[in-house]
């Protein structure tokens, strides 16, 4: 069996801070790293190359799938592994590559773990893919396109193989200060959309608007995400980004007081199949703020893990205080 070749690909700017900690992570499990600088004035470039990278560069054009296919135009290796410089990679070499060789899927998703001020959570990205195989697509949250236009079809690597650490949201102004980025580059997505009337591809309209909706979310602009995610559920009723999008407005319902609102959403989200232990984290929430502790703990007593409609897995740490929580008020309501 050949053993598969490796590219780390980055695309970095003013990362002086966090790429050197990245590409230490790096060391041992990538043949090659290849950093692409779209206009750092922070020295990342210098960083970079004394750490051994390839270093290109090019400017950045508001659009993170056009910075990723420029950073992996000139990767030869058999693979790629996608990471940013807040990421730290955990991985084992000895267990990535012989699944590399025997894979026969294109595209392979990994666990990334988040730091985030306001909780950590699990999900699973796509961070490896063969080269040549897909291009990137979209100005943010920027996802794979494979040769006929649609996102391929992607397995999975074990965390014992590889896994990702994403330090990019742990402090608040961090996550403000991207999101706002992402709400410039989501307004800017939809005006083009909005200018091809009739022949603007509606799934990429809905993907845009639950974009801007997260991007309001994350810059703590409540009123503004409620307002597109109900435009978004609106327009696109059925679909994916229809289900995340309503996960996402049932929460700024919950966080803003709304709770039988909150709770109409909620059933919403069981009919159209989202978790179940998910819609009862969410409406015990809602029941406990509306007074009724007895029917929110009986909710959480069933529930080990809270996993969202993206896949995003929360801190079990905040299921265990909750849960504590609302059995301690159930008990005082008692007689």
């Amino acid at each position: 069996m050949n053993r598969p070749t490796l590219a780390a690909v980055l695309i970095v700017k003013d990362e002086a801070e966090h790429l050197p900690a990245c590409l230490a992570s790096l060391r041992g499990l990538a043949d090659a790293v290849h950093v692409h600088d779209t206009g750092s004035a922070d020295g990342t470039p210098e960083i970079a190359a004394g750490h051994g990278a390839v270093v290109t560069r090019g400017p950045w054009t508001g659009d993170f799938a056009a910075a990723r296919n420029a950073a992996h135009a000139g990767v030869t290796a058999d693979w790629i592994l996608v990471a940013d410089a807040d990421d730290r990679v955990h991985g084992d070499a000895e267990l990535l590559r012989p699944l590399l060789a025997r894979t026969r899927a294109d595209v392979l998703r990994a666990e990334v773990h988040v730091v985030q001020d306001t909780g950590p959570y699990t999900l699973r990205q796509v961070r490896l893919y063969r080269t040549g195989a897909a291009r990137w697509a979209g100005r943010i949250h920027e996802h794979l396109v494979g040769a006929g236009g649609g996102e391929p079809a992607a397995d999975e690597v074990p965390a014992t193989a590889v896994r990702f650490t994403h330090l990019g949201y742990a402090a608040a102004a961090d996550r403000v200060g991207k999101s706002r980025r992402n709400l410039a580059l989501a307004r800017q997505t939809l005006a083009e959309l909005s200018a091809q009337g009739d022949g603007a591809d509606p799934a990429m309209v809905a993907r845009t608007l639950l974009d801007l909706g997260r991007a309001h979310v994350g810059a703590e602009q409540h009123a503004e995400a409620a307002e597109t995610l109900e435009t978004l559920r609106e327009l696109y009723p059925g679909t994916p980004q229809w289900l995340q999008g309503t996960d996402f407005l049932a929460r700024i319902l919950l966080a803003t007081g709304l709770d039988a609102r909150c709770l109409e959403l909620v059933a919403e989200l069981r009919a159209a199949g989202a978790p179940a232990a998910y819609c009862d984290w969410l409406a015990a929430q809602a029941l406990a703020q509306l007074g009724d502790v007895r029917t929110a703990a009986r909710l959480l007593s069933g529930v080990t893990e809270v996993v969202d409609t993206a896949g995003r897995r929360h801190d079990p740490a905040g299921l265990r205080e909750l849960r504590g929580l609302m059995d301690q008020l159930a008990a005082l309501t008692v007689g």
